[in-house]
């Protein structure tokens, strides 16, 4: 039997499908399914607000779910409860032998372990990562950190690939040292001083990668005990974008911003699948993030050379005008050719890509934020037309802008 599906005692397909339906002479209640998430933070709340789209969209479900934390135990009701699927962060194998015991359907919406018994849609690390080395690398830095945290899978797959994207450019990150039994934990004024030992053994300036805002926001404060500035001599960036948290940290945060909205509405279009007895195409869904949010933390260019600074402040402040190599020039006065070989040398393109990269993380934005017609995102973005808009997205992104949209907007319901 596949994990998590019924046993032959349980309700048979055709009054499970009627239940689903809600038509018929055999009309039933609705599916009852608990969601044992978390609300304690952005991502879990993203996650069930996900659901809850998917639900408004094909059918409500009479959902069973409490107020919990990160890791809580499971809540002392699931064992009397009698439904027909669960949509689950499984963080340990107790958790999951519990979950197996209800044998009925179970997505889970967690990366904490290598392996899941059960369908699993989760954030794409690999891709969270990706984002981020590209994020410190486009401002021109050479010396790299990440800070993980050892009670999660996801944590070090982070830092792996964070790692891997580096070396394509040959450069490499250095790995703060945790460990299960040494961590004194997120926040402890020990650990925040641990962690500022260790940085100051490294050249600055420094981009740090933090596997999620909160272990972002112990960076800050070790930063702040040694007297680093933030960004000029150490930039930091998290995942998650909990604009709260991002916004109450000193400097403001930047942050990978992850789908965990469309990472919801996947896992329960996977549920409604498996409880109307369906094999789930895939074991496993990876849904790619959005985007990374800049605030303050790495608002600044890393390149020994004013004038390239310069230039590279003047196309992030003005790309989306549609300017050009000789509207750089004009700011920064130089030969083309200069500028071109100084370009080269601090950030490994010429000034024409720099320009283009800042043209498609504008349309990325407007794509995604917005409701507006592609023809105005070219123009919001810097671009001549709706045409060169979607041939340089299609060469620089293997997608359309309107693949894009429908990709990264799929399940995240209205935005506002």
């Amino acid at each position: 039997m596949i994990p998590g599906l019924r046993s032959p005692g349980s309700a048979s397909l055709p009054q499970r499908e009627a239940r689903a339906l809600g038509g018929g002479a055999a009309r039933s209640p609705a599916f009852r399914v608990a969601l044992l998430i978390e609300t304690s933070n952005r991502y879990g709340r993203d996650l069930l607000y996900g659901v809850r789209d998917w639900t408004r969209e094909h059918g409500r479900w009479v959902i069973r779910f409490t107020e919990q934390a990160r890791l809580a135990p499971l809540p002392g009701w699931l064992a009397t409860w009698q439904g027909d699927g669960i949509i689950a962060r499984v963080d340990s194998a107790a958790s999951a032998r519990a979950l197996a015991r209800k044998r009925i359907p179970v997505v889970d919406v967690s990366a904490d372990r290598k392996a899941s018994a059960f369908p699993r849609v989760s954030v794409d690390n690999a891709a969270v990562a990706r984002l981020a080395a590209e994020h410190l690398m486009a401002k021109g830095l050479r010396h790299f950190a990440y800070f993980g945290d050892a009670r999660f899978h996801w944590a070090q797959q982070r830092g792996e690939a964070f790692a891997r994207a580096l070396a394509e450019q040959g450069l490499r990150a250095a790995i703060f040292p945790a460990s299960r039994t040494g961590r004194m934990g997120i926040g402890a004024e020990g650990e925040i001083l641990r962690m500022a030992q260790w940085l100051e053994s490294l050249p600055r300036p420094l981009g740090v990668f933090a596997c999620y805002d909160g272990r972002a926001q112990d960076v800050l404060e070790a930063c702040h005990v040694r007297g680093w500035t933030v960004p000029d001599e150490v930039a930091v960036i998290g995942v998650d974008n909990d604009e709260l948290l991002c916004d109450m940290c000193t400097p403001p945060l930047t942050s990978v911003q992850p789908n965990a909205r469309r990472t919801g509405h996947e896992a329960a279009a996977m549920l409604a699948a498996m409880m109307r007895g369906e094999k789930p195409a895939s074991d496993q869904q990876l849904v790619p993030p959005i985007r990374v949010v800049e605030r303050q933390s790495t608002d600044s260019v890393f390149v020994s050379d004013a004038r390239i600074a310069q230039a590279v402040r003047f196309i992030r402040e003005h790309a989306g005008e549609n300017i050009g190599v000789s509207d750089v020039l004009r700011a920064v006065p130089m030969s083309r050719t200069l500028l071109e070989r100084k370009f080269k040398q601090a950030l490994g393109h010429s000034p024409h890509y720099q320009i283009l990269r800042q043209k498609i993380a504008r349309a990325k934005h407007l794509l995604i934020e917005g409701d507006v017609a592609i023809g105005t995102v070219a123009e919001q973005a810097g671009f001549e037309s709706a045409s060169y808009l979607s041939a340089a997205f299609k060469r620089e992104t293997g997608e359309s802008p309107y693949g894009f949209r429908t990709r990264h907007r799929s399940g995240q319901g209205p935005h506002r």
